[in-house]
């Protein structure tokens, strides 16, 4: 049962290679471009995954963990997660299908986001950690879901949700985006079908999670440079990822080896380790909660997607955005 983490991982890689799907690009091109394709990816993805668990749970088919909420850490780690993955130029699971392509700068970004989890889980960053996760706030000693939080049946919240959510995406113009790959409906359909396989086979095996990088991600760390890798549902997971969307790119004639300039590796550098620092901080990053923690209505998972999408914006309006304001104000011609 272990070893169906490896096949969950497989077609995730897949599928975030196929999709092109990264939750930067979805998050950002809403500011930029004014294009939500990505983000309609990422939607689908998280209401397949919200509809299914919910089912499965509440007919008692599988258990559930729920992220705890601690709200500082939520608030922080998010941002800073949300700031490193605009310089990286992509999330966690978007570094990891593009080191599977052969991006050099992918592959800095993600030695870096290993390297800030270490030195905030272990390292100098640990008292931070400790202090900000310290205080845990529950509903009645269970960590809280928006449907614990309003006192209601999970289906109280997920109905309106799926309605409302469904309905926007059926009334989505025409997207603007060209990935050369899948839909973003074929995209998001496959990615919360897989959620729901990854709950069920890592459930299974006393991993009562879905898919999730933060933690599987720490442990190959861990085990590489301090020893004592323990080979898990999780471990496999991201094994299969890479391999998966390796073998997606080399099927569809996109594998090759890419470096950017150098100060573009810097930057995927610095970006890697800030998104190290927030995974770590909030307990989990793009993936653990804004794909799989949403699935469970998880508070924490809303808090620290939100907090993502600020960090997000904020870098993205000061990369990209401000200069080309300071531009277009010095082209204009000066009143006489």
């Amino acid at each position: 049962m272990i070893l169906s983490g490896l096949v969950v991982g497989l077609a995730f890689g897949y599928g975030l290679q196929r999709g092109r799907f990264c939750s930067n690009t979805g998050f950002r091109d809403i500011l930029l471009t004014a294009d939500s394709t990505m983000f309609r990816a990422w939607a689908l993805a998280v209401l397949v995954q919200l509809v299914g668990v919910t089912a499965l749970s509440t007919s008692g088919f599988l258990p559930v963990t729920v992220p705890p909420f601690w709200w500082a850490a939520n608030l922080l780690g998010g941002l800073t997660f949300g700031v490193g993955m605009v310089l990286a130029g992509g999330c966690s699971s978007g570094t990891c299908y593009r080191v599977g392509e052969g991006l050099a700068g992918s592959l800095l970004a993600l030695i870096a986001f290993g390297a800030g989890l270490l030195i905030m889980s272990g390292g100098a960053l640990a008292p931070l950690e400790r202090a900000l996760q310290g205080s845990v706030v529950s509903a009645d000693g269970e960590s809280l879901t928006l449907a614990n939080l309003l006192g209601v049946n999970p289906w109280l919240v997920v109905v309106p949700l799926a309605i409302a959510v469904g309905w926007w995406l059926v009334r989505s113009g025409a997207s603007k985006y060209r990935s050369g790959g899948w839909s973003w409906q074929v995209s998001g359909a496959a990615l919360g079908v897989i959620g729901i396989a990854a709950w069920l086979s890592s459930a299974a095996t006393g991993r009562v999670y879905g898919l999730s990088m933060t933690g599987p991600m720490r442990v190959w760390f861990e085990g590489i440079f301090q020893g004592g890798l323990a080979l898990d549902w999780g471990a496999f997971l991201i094994v299969g990822l890479f391999l998966g969307a390796f073998l997606s790119a080399l099927s569809h004639g996109e594998a090759r080896w890419r470096v950017p300039k150098g100060d573009r590796l810097m930057q995927s550098i610095i970006g890697g380790l800030l998104m190290g620092f927030g995974a770590q901080l909030a307990g989990g990053c793009t993936i653990g909660h804004s794909l799989t923690g949403l699935s469970v209505l998880s508070v924490a998972s809303v808090v620290t997607t939100v907090s993502i999408i600020g960090g997000a914006w904020a870098t993205s309006w000061w990369m990209f955005m401000r200069p080309v304001r300071q531009m277009q104000r010095q082209a204009q011609p000066v009143p006489t």
